[in-house]
C-alpha cells in the first residue's frame, strides 16, 4: 500500500498517461472514424479532450506538488489556493466544453435569409 503514497510513483503514472491518453485516443479516434463512416465535431471535441487529459493531468499534478512544497501540508493557505484553482478550473473546462459541444442549430431555428437585393 506504500506505493499509494510514494510521490515518485504517482509521478511515475502519471508521466506515462501523457504518452498513453494522446495515443488511445488517437487510436479510439481512428477506429471510431473507420467504423462510423465520419464522425461528427461533437466526437471528435470528445476524443482531443481524451487526448488532452494525460498531459493536463500531469500539469496540475506539478502545480499541486509546487503549492504544497511551498508552504507544507499542514497550512490552510495551499488547501485554499488548491481549493479556488481547481474550482475555477472546473468551470472554465466546463464552460469551454458546454460551447465546444453545443448543438448545431436546425435549419428551422435559423433566421430565413434575406435574398432580395436592393
Amino acid at each position: 500500500m506504500s506505493w499509494l503514497y510514494d510521490e515518485r510513483i504517482v509521478t511515475a503514472l502519471f508521466l506515462a498517461l501523457i504518452v498513453a491518453t494522446p495515443a488511445v485516443a488517437i487510436a479510439g479516434g481512428a477506429v471510431h472514424h473507420r467504423l462510423a463512416h465520419g464522425l461528427p465535431r461533437r466526437t471528435w471535441v470528445l476524443w482531443i479532450v481524451l487526448a488532452l487529459v494525460g498531459p493536463l493531468n500531469y500539469g496540475f499534478w506539478r502545480l499541486y506538488n509546487l503549492i504544497e512544497d511551498h508552504w507544507g501540508l499542514d497550512r490552510v493557505e495551499p488547501l485554499l489556493i488548491n481549493f479556488a484553482f481547481f474550482i475555477f478550473l472546473g468551470v472554465a473546462i466546463g464552460l469551454v466544453l458546454r460551447f465546444l459541444l453545443r448543438p448545431a442549430p436546425a435549419d428551422s431555428e435559423r433566421p430565413p435569409r434575406d435574398t432580395e437585393k436592393p
